[in-house]
């Protein structure tokens, strides 16, 4: 059985209700990235089920780009969102300086939490295309 990623998103949610001041701003910043990875993991499948193979380099990037360039609508915005996502992730993931605050990261859990089901909606429309071609 795989790792169902939307499990990201919900200690993302955790993460941002925890109470501890001392761990606050890592609370925060855990929260901003593990957003990040629940969309991603699920867009990449999604691309995977398509028959992409993604590069161990840029994979993030490939995926990114990949939604972005398709001519569908819902793609698109899947595609900006994970860039948006991204950044935030490498921010919080690698910069000391910027503020993460409880107001940052629900910020981006919303916009993740916004965009995951599109993405699982495009995953088992995939999967269930793949179930209904005959085998041969």
């Amino acid at each position: 059985m795989s790792f169902d990623w939307k499990y990201y998103l919900d200690l993302a949610s955790e993460l941002i209700k925890f109470e501890n001041p001392s761990l606050r701003e890592a609370c925060d910043r855990t929260s901003v990235s593990r957003s990040y990875y629940a969309v991603f993991g699920i867009a990449k499948k999604w691309l995977i089920e398509k028959g992409e193979s993604i590069p161990f380099e840029d994979s993030h990037k490939f995926v990114r780009e990949k939604f972005i360039a398709s001519p569908k609508r819902v793609e698109k915005r899947i595609g900006g969102d994970l860039g948006k996502l991204w950044l935030e992730r490498k921010d919080a993931d690698y910069e000391e300086s910027p503020c993460f605050d409880n107001s940052r990261a629900r910020t981006f859990h919303l916009m993740a939490s916004r965009v995951l089901p599109l993405v699982q909606k495009g995953l088992e429309d995939v999967l269930a295309a793949k179930k209904s071609q005959p085998s041969g």
